[in-house]
């Protein structure tokens, strides 16, 4: 029997070297965490005193990635399902494919990246 291609992480890992250039001029250092089975889960960390706006980022890599859905110039909406999660962290997501059939009903494919931004320290001073 043959072993399926796991198409996930072979898509998401030639994306990532884009969206760390994106992430880069935003003033972001951009990791990964996670298998890449799933989603393609990432962290932004501010590498610069005064990176650009979160959400400019999110713009920035949905353009990369064609997310037609989170075009606001096309009449959708921009949404990244925000979160906070444990450590202060930031979450969005910027879903590439809803998991959804031509008729409308729920699949399990659901293409995505799960964006988590380290909470950026103003005030700081050394002891």
């Amino acid at each position: 029997m043959e072993k399926p291609i796991k198409t996930k992480p072979i898509f998401f890992s030639y994306c990532f070297a884009e969206l760390q250039k994106i992430a880069v001029d935003h003033g972001y250092n951009l990791l990964i965490h996670g298998s890449l089975n799933r989603d393609l889960d990432l962290v932004c960390v501010a590498w610069t005193d005064n990176p650009k706006c979160r959400i400019e980022l999110l713009d920035a890599f949905s353009d990369y990635l064609g997310c037609l859905h989170n075009r606001s110039s096309l009449g959708y909406m921009k949404s990244y399902n925000h979160s906070v999660l444990p450590g202060g962290r930031d979450s969005h997501i910027i879903y590439l494919n809803y998991g959804f059939d031509q008729l409308g009903k729920h699949t399990e494919d659901q293409w995505y990246l799960d964006i988590s931004f380290t909470p950026q320290i103003k005030n700081y001073g050394t002891n």
